[in-house]
């Protein structure tokens, strides 16, 4: 089942049409479509909307767990979102988004500094070096940590850390025309692409980074 197929029995277990659904998430009745129909990334302020009426994000955005979170609905700080003061640091980021779209914690034991500010519980940081992609060298240095939010909202120009369909996970910036995605390089040894949006199978985006 799909990202978008979850949302939908999100939505059947309201009993709610999509324009109803999409009024009850204060969005218009197109952007809620698009998300039905995996057009577009579900951003962050439609995320939070489903966790206060009591609903799994972790479930909808992956398929493991109950779709429903047990105990105090409509919680932010529910235990199965504590945010805590650390986030993992991902020593192996490609085997770790092989069959997920968002980091299982419980896979490292390194951890870093959460960022002040930063409530998001999917949280991670990776090493520059690890990611395999030298597109944004030599702005980000190998040994540079990145911090990133899976739940921000990524939009144009935003660094981001992005896997496509066929595996690949890169490191670019980001600009969104139309259907289209560019994937930026700042490495002119590493030419820019640009990938129909469908490709995309998520972009997590980057909100800091340490020098190590």
């Amino acid at each position: 089942m799909s990202i978008g197929e979850r949302l939908k029995q999100i939505r059947k277990d309201l009993g709610l049409s999509q324009e109803k659904f999409a009024g009850e998430l204060s969005i218009h009745l197109r952007s809620y479509v698009s998300y039905e129909n995996e057009q577009r990334t579900l951003p962050q302020n439609v995320l939070i909307r489903l966790v206060q009426k009591g609903y799994n994000i972790h479930w909808l955005l992956t398929g493991e767990g109950k779709m429903k979170l047990s105990g105090v609905l409509g919680d932010i700080n529910h235990p199965e979102y504590k945010v805590s003061k650390y986030i993992p640091l991902i020593s192996d980021i490609h085997s770790t988004f092989s069959d997920t779209d968002l980091p299982v914690i419980g896979n490292t034991d390194k951890k870093i500094e959460r960022p002040a500010g930063n409530s998001d519980p999917f949280s991670y940081a990776v090493k520059v070096g690890s990611l395999q992609d030298k597109s944004m060298s030599p702005v980000f240095s190998p040994d540079e940590i990145i911090i990133l939010s899976p739940m921000e909202t990524v939009v144009n120009n935003d660094k981001s850390i992005v896997k496509l369909k066929n595996g690949k996970i890169l490191f670019r910036v980001l600009q969104f025309k139309d259907y289209d995605i560019e994937l930026i390089s700042i490495n002119s040894q590493h030419p820019s692409i640009t990938i129909p949006a469908r490709n995309l199978v998520f972009a997590h985006k980057v909100i800091g980074s340490l020098k190590v």
